[in-house]
């Protein structure tokens, strides 16, 4: 009786996996999935928007050397950034190539994410939250400038930094 024992165990090992056992992996590996994929997109996101937080950072500290050179001068447009060659060197994450730089604070409705921003003669209210404040909120002030960045929040474009000279 114990042969007969062992040789249905042994058949059993050497036949696979039921289709019980089967679809019981599929179910947690679905559900995995289901956990998983939302959270990596937004690391990917979170990641795209601190490149763009990064970008505006350096275009900040860019105008300021140039500023420097030019005696105070800040320059008066996005063109004249441009021909400083401050934006040369930064990309935009989201087409992996250079950022485009408009004039004014960038719109969402408007502007592709990853687009930076330039306010000249303006500086911030108060700090910006980004999620919390729909738009960066300026006032006059010579010499004084804003830039701004779009990435996105929940899957929606969306101003994500603005950063004065100050």
């Amino acid at each position: 009786m114990s042969k007969t024992l062992t040789r249905r165990y042994s058949r059993r090992a050497d036949s696979g996996l039921t289709l019980v056992e089967l679809m019981v992996v599929v179910v947690i590996i679905g559900i995995l999935a289901t956990i998983a994929i939302p959270n990596l997109m937004e690391a990917q996101d979170k990641a795209k928007n601190t490149t763009i937080v990064a970008a505006a950072h350096a275009l900040v500290s860019n105008i300021q050397i140039s500023a420097v050179d030019t005696g105070g001068l800040i320059p008066e447009s996005g063109y004249e950034i441009d021909e400083l060659g401050s934006t040369r060197k930064l990309l935009n994450p989201f087409t992996k190539e250079q950022v485009d730089l408009i004039d004014g604070i960038v719109d969402p409705d408007q502007d592709f994410p990853g687009t930076l921003g330039y306010e000249p003669n303006v500086t911030l209210v108060r700090p910006f939250r980004s999620g919390i404040d729909t738009e960066p909120e300026v006032e006059p002030m010579i010499g004084g400038f804003v830039v701004t960045g779009l990435g996105i929040i929940r899957g929606e474009p969306a101003i994500v930094v603005a950063l004065d000279n100050g």
